[in-house]
């Protein structure tokens, strides 16, 4: 189990925390925040640190501004809704007072919360440079990681500061590592992952490490497909036809046993047209998979309620479209009725239909992190922990 160097512990009164969160939240056209997870999952470090006596100061990203200020990727425009949510006023500091920033602090008593702009109007925060980390290390006494969805990045704010400030974990981050470890490493008498996404060649390395200590690998989503081409459930019908998606399916199952690739689907020409249910050998070069039809969900099902320990990653179906939903319906209803004590799920798509549902009550753990909960599924090595371990 990764062990890394906590908060809860530990005195911070009188101390400038620099805090790193993950505040890169999904907006809508019009600025409004569609998910509030991150912000409210970093409340309890907020909290413990300002009420210990603290002096902390937020820094995170939104948004791909490629090193330039961007109008719409200000977190200016949050302020007030980020106050909301955690129930603190913040003192915010812009682009141009950050020159100043340290007198700003210090002319404010302790147990006061500051927010700095987005890091990546500055280049050096994506290139590590050594400039932007002396800067952000100069207004500060101690760094806190509490961003679990930006561990795996080699960034100026997630591994360039914590070789030059004294480091911790925050809450989140323990959290997230010790959930997402306990479900991977833990002995189980039966248990299953659930995996989706479009391409075999991203999950690869999750299907092989999740192989070592699951006894049910399901195959979902886009990955369908190649593999029921290379078990040769469904013809090839050109040459080219995800060639190289097909041939990593074939390797993989030459290897791994432990597969179960569903062959009863939800098929369409489009979105817009109607649903047929095939069996595998019924699908022509037209059909896109949508979803899984029942038979195979029923084997899924079955297997999800005999699991002692589940995780998950990318829905079966287009979930949001009613004619394709129930897949992803029928899997969460598993989960929800499994006896399972560990049930871990993790990605965007994944928590957006945990939400969808209304069923994150239902779940021992849901991650904040995309990357980085893929990242610590393949059993990579992990930078941004690895700075923060004991």
């Amino acid at each position: 189990m990764i062990k890394i160097k906590g908060i809860q512990n530990k005195n911070f009164n009188n101390k400038k925390c620099l805090l790193r969160l993950d505040l890169n939240i999904p907006l809508s056209e019009s600025g409004e925040i569609l998910d509030d997870t991150r912000i409210i999952e970093s409340k309890p470090s907020i909290d413990f640190l300002i009420d210990q006596g603290a002096k902390v100061i937020i820094i995170s990203h939104i948004g791909r501004p490629n090193g330039e200020y961007v109008e719409n990727l200000s977190f200016v425009k949050l302020l007030s809704e980020i106050e909301y949510k955690i129930n603190r006023k913040i003192v915010f500091i812009d682009f141009e007072q950050q020159l100043d920033i340290l007198n700003i602090i210090d002319s404010h008593e302790k147990g006061t919360l500051f927010m700095l702009e987005n890091l990546r109007f500055n280049p050096g925060e994506e290139n590590n440079d050594e400039n932007f980390i002396e800067f952000l290390s100069s207004f500060a006494d101690v760094y806190i990681n509490d961003g679990f969805g930006t561990i795996h990045r080699n960034h100026a704010s997630i591994t360039g500061i914590a070789s030059i400030l004294k480091s911790y974990g925050g809450i989140l981050l323990e959290k997230e590592i010790q959930n997402i470890s306990e479900c991977i490493l833990s002995k189980s008498k039966k248990s299953t992952a659930i995996l989706g996404g479009a391409k075999i060649s991203d999950k690869i390395p999750i299907i092989e490490n999740l192989s070592k200590s699951f006894d049910n690998v399901v195959i979902t989503g886009g990955m369908i497909r190649p593999f029921l081409i290379a078990s040769e459930k469904i013809a090839k019908f050109s040459a080219n036809e995800e060639n190289n998606e097909i041939k990593i399916a074939k390797k993989i199952l030459s290897f791994n046993k432990k597969l179960f690739i569903p062959d009863q689907l939800i098929c369409a020409k489009s979105l817009d047209d109607e649903p047929e249910l095939l069996h595998a050998s019924q699908i022509n070069q037209k059909d896109v998979i949508y979803d899984i039809g029942p038979n195979s969900l029923m084997d899924i099902s079955n297997m999800i309620l005999n699991s002692d320990k589940i995780i998950w990653n990318g829905p079966p179906g287009v979930y949001e479209i009613n004619k394709f939903q129930n897949g992803t319906n029928k899997i969460i209803k598993s989960i929800i009725n499994s006896e399972a004590k560990i049930k871990v799920a993790g990605g965007g798509s994944t928590v957006a239909a945990i939400n969808y549902f209304d069923s994150s009550e239902y779940f021992s753990h849901i991650s904040t992190g995309g990357g980085a909960f893929l990242s610590l599924l393949e059993g990579k090595f992990l930078q941004g922990i690895e700075v923060l371990k004991v």
